[in-house]
């Protein structure tokens, strides 16, 4: 059996992925980008580290335009991530009969109802996988470092493989720096796995 995981390159879709290993005969990583940036590498190189094939989508400007729209208009991220979230995961849907996320119990945003879960699988005839969506953010991390050795570093300056990065990127391009400071929380991090462990 295959599965496809939405794989950003940091510690909670890395443990995912390892999570999936034993019932799964092929584990592939797919990052979304809206086409604008190079943050995917990011997610390439985790990849690599981690042991299982990777590629890269692209995203639809109409997906990105309506993103920018939420953003401007909510002056939050929460929406606009779930939005961009849910294309990701729809995208996949059309053609991978199991699809994973990383998203955990407590996220706020990407996260999915029940009922647009339940519409999803009906609708494709497929399975939406959510490992960690049981476990808080404490025992996720001491679960992952266990398998991985990752790093946390600032979004603004070390930017991750995930959906947050290409609508920050668009919108300084197109509306400048201040307006990425006004909608998305300040010290905001992210992990990076460097490296898989060996036992």
């Amino acid at each position: 059996m295959k599965v496809t995981t939405l794989f950003s390159g940091g510690k909670d879709s890395g443990l995912t992925a390892i999570l999936l290993e034993p019932f799964f005969d092929e584990i592939e990583l797919v990052t979304f980008s809206f086409g604008q940036d190079r943050a995917w590498e990011v997610a390439a190189r985790a990849a690599r580290a981690i042991g299982h094939p990777h590629r890269v989508e692209i995203l639809d400007e109409e997906v990105l335009e309506t993103g920018l729209e939420m953003l401007r208009r909510d002056g939050y991220p929460n929406n606009a991530l779930n939005y961009v979230h849910m294309c990701a995961v729809e995208l996949l849907a059309e053609s991978c009969e199991y699809v994973a996320d990383g998203t955990r119990r407590d996220d706020r945003a990407p996260v999915m109802t029940a009922s647009s879960i339940r519409s999803l699988e009906d609708r494709h005839r497929m399975h939406y996988l959510r490992p960690l969506a049981g476990w808080g953010w404490r025992a996720i991390n001491e679960m992952a470092s266990r398998y991985l050795e990752f790093e946390v570093l600032p979004s603004d300056r070390y930017p991750a493989s995930d959906f947050e990065v290409g609508l920050r990127y668009a919108l300084a391009e197109r509306y400048g720096q201040s307006e990425v400071d006004r909608i998305f929380p300040a010290n905001h991090t992210h992990s990076r796995v460097v490296r898989r462990k060996l036992f």
